[in-house]
């Protein structure tokens, strides 16, 4: 079947049949973005390659450094309130201490030299 005189003959083709002089300009640019996209590809593989995400054994060593930091600060924060609760410990003792003696000096008057004699 032919196209009718009054249509437009299809891209690339005259009424005689398809041109073969011309590829026309679809085919080029289908060629150049295949070209492009296939670079591309190479581009992202080798990026991802590279940059990818780490090995498992990379993981676990990034894994294990994270623990040991985490290991460590908590250790720092422990040390930190043991020093904190040592001194109020001292603090409470020293006030203990001051307490029994002020006690201790109240019960002396309090029996004094004359009180234990009948």
């Amino acid at each position: 079947m032919t196209a009718p005189d009054d249509e437009p003959a299809a891209h690339g083709s005259t009424p005689e049949g398809p041109s073969t002089a011309d590829p026309g300009p679809a085919r080029r640019g289908v060629l150049e973005g295949l070209g492009v996209a296939v670079v591309a590809g190479i581009g992202g593989f080798a990026w991802f390659s590279a940059a990818g995400p780490p090995s498992e054994a990379e993981r676990e060593r990034l894994e294990d450094e994270q623990d040991q930091q985490q290991d460590q600060q908590e250790d720092e924060l422990d040390e930190e309130q043991d020093q904190q609760d040592d001194e109020l410990d001292e603090e409470q003792d020293q006030q203990d201490d001051e307490q029994d003696e002020r006690e201790d000096e109240q019960d002396e008057d309090r029996s004094g030299p004359d009180r234990g004699r009948g």
